[in-house]
């Protein structure tokens, strides 16, 4: 769920900004101007889903460091693919490589890879408070 909810987020960034780029909107050397557009946007789509997300996860096992964990990775990947699925399109043409090759699967990999790290660190430390569910 993490990793899938924040993949469509990041496939979301990785579209406007092809499409920004394919019509001129912007340019690779803007990095630092998505980069700022796109953080604005991962954290008020993690805070939002990431509430949800959390809040359904209380309710159904009544365990509120539960909702910590899944809310808390769901924001946490949300704000990291939104943010790298902006930039993708960007990094990769200023290397001079098709960005609608690559941004796709290289965000998926990176996102699940960060959903998941981020799901098991959180339930890391909080470990102890998870028992008993």
């Amino acid at each position: 769920m993490v990793s899938d909810m924040s993949g469509c987020s990041g496939n979301q960034a990785v579209a406007v900004s092809m499409r920004e780029l394919s019509l001129g909107l912007v340019r690779p050397k803007e990095l630092v101007w998505v980069l700022a557009k796109e953080a604005k946007v991962g954290i008020i789509n993690g805070l939002v889903l990431g509430l949800l997300l959390g809040s359904i996860a209380y309710l159904w096992k009544g365990n509120p460091w539960l909702g910590f964990v899944v809310g808390g990775a769901l924001a946490a990947n949300t704000l990291v693919s939104v943010t790298l699925g902006g930039m993708l399109p960007l990094t990769l043409k200023r290397l001079k490589l098709d960005p609608a090759l690559v941004s796709s699967p290289l965000l998926t990999t990176v996102t699940d890879m960060c959903g998941f790290f981020f799901v098991l660190s959180f339930a890391t430390a909080v470990l102890p408070k998870l028992g008993g569910m």
